[in-house]
C-alpha cells in the first residue's frame, strides 16, 4: 500500500475527530472515513501517530478542555460533559494525570487568553 494513502486515511480520521470532538466516536466511524477496516484503521493510525485512535481522542479532548477552562468562565463539570467524559471524577483524574494539576487549580492559576 502506498504510504500517501495511509497518510490520507489517517488525516481523514484526524479531521473527523476534530469535527466531532464533542460527540461519541467509534472505531467503526473512523474506519468509514478512512475507507479501511476498523482493524487496519487502528493499525495505521498507531503506526503514523504513535498512539491508538482512542489515546489520541482523549488527548485532544483534554487539550480542548484545558483551552476552554483557560478561556471561558465555565464550570469544570460542564467542561467534563462537553468533552464526553462519563463523570466529573473521570475528567478530573484524566486531566490531573495528563497535566499534573487538577482542572480546578488550572482554572484558577492560568490567565485567560
Amino acid at each position: 500500500m502506498e504510504s500517501w494513502q495511509k497518510i490520507n486515511g489517517v488525516r481523514r480520521m484526524q479531521d473527523y475527530i476534530e469535527e466531532h470532538i464533542n460527540e461519541n466516536i467509534t472505531l467503526k466511524m473512523l474506519a468509514q472515513v478512512s475507507s479501511y477496516s476498523p482493524w487496519y484503521s487502528s493499525r495505521i493510525f498507531k503506526e503514523l501517530l504513535g498512539k491508538t485512535p482512542f489515546e489520541y481522542i482523549r488527548l485532544r479532548r483534554l487539550s480542548k478542555a484545558a483551552e476552554k477552562l483557560r478561556d471561558e468562565n465555565t464550570k469544570v463539570i460542564d467542561v467534563a460533559f462537553d468533552f464526553v467524559f462519563d463523570s466529573h471524577e473521570d475528567f478530573t483524574r484524566a486531566f490531573s494525570k495528563q497535566f499534573g494539576i487538577s482542572p480546578y487549580r488550572y482554572k484558577k492559576i492560568v490567565l485567560p487568553v
